[in-house]
């Protein structure tokens, strides 16, 4: 349910802005199909990293139940963070589709906000609660890409 209000709730707002100002939008068909298949993809995706913190973390990627144990499978041998970044996919989806400009800044903001919300508050939470694992694991996978 929360992921659906961050999927949908700031888009909303961001396209009615983008009314507002009377900006410009995007209307090419084409990316609509591939709006549709990274907002689909991403959301499937999101399935499969909660089951592996469910399997492979002992817990979830929600910070009420963290996972108890270092998730480094799947997606997360090549970047720390996929969740995140299927997030910022979705948005940059729901421009591809909709075309309002004022998505692209949606899109901006957000990942300026999940990397500060990265770097200055989950990071030093797993380094706490994983310590050594964690240590090693930021040595050999990048943050995001």
């Amino acid at each position: 349910m929360l992921l659906l209000l961050l999927w949908v709730v700031p888009p909303m707002l961001f396209m009615r802005l983008n009314k507002y100002f009377d900006w410009p939008m995007v209307n090419f068909y084409g990316l609509r199909f591939v709006g549709i298949g990274l907002i689909l993809g991403t959301a499937v995706m999101d399935i499969y990293l909660f089951g592996l913190f469910k399997v492979f973390g002992k817990g979830t990627p929600v910070p009420i139940e963290p996972s108890k144990k270092l998730v480094a499978v799947g997606p997360y041998v090549r970047t720390r963070n996929p969740m995140y970044l299927g997030h910022l996919a979705i948005y940059l989806g729901v421009f591809l589709y909709f075309g309002h400009l004022a998505l692209l800044l949606l899109l901006l903001l957000m990942a300026m906000g999940l990397h500060l919300l990265v770097t200055q508050w989950e990071e030093p939470g797993l380094k706490r609660r994983l310590g050594k694992d964690y240590l090693d694991y930021v040595k050999k996978v990048p943050r995001w890409i």
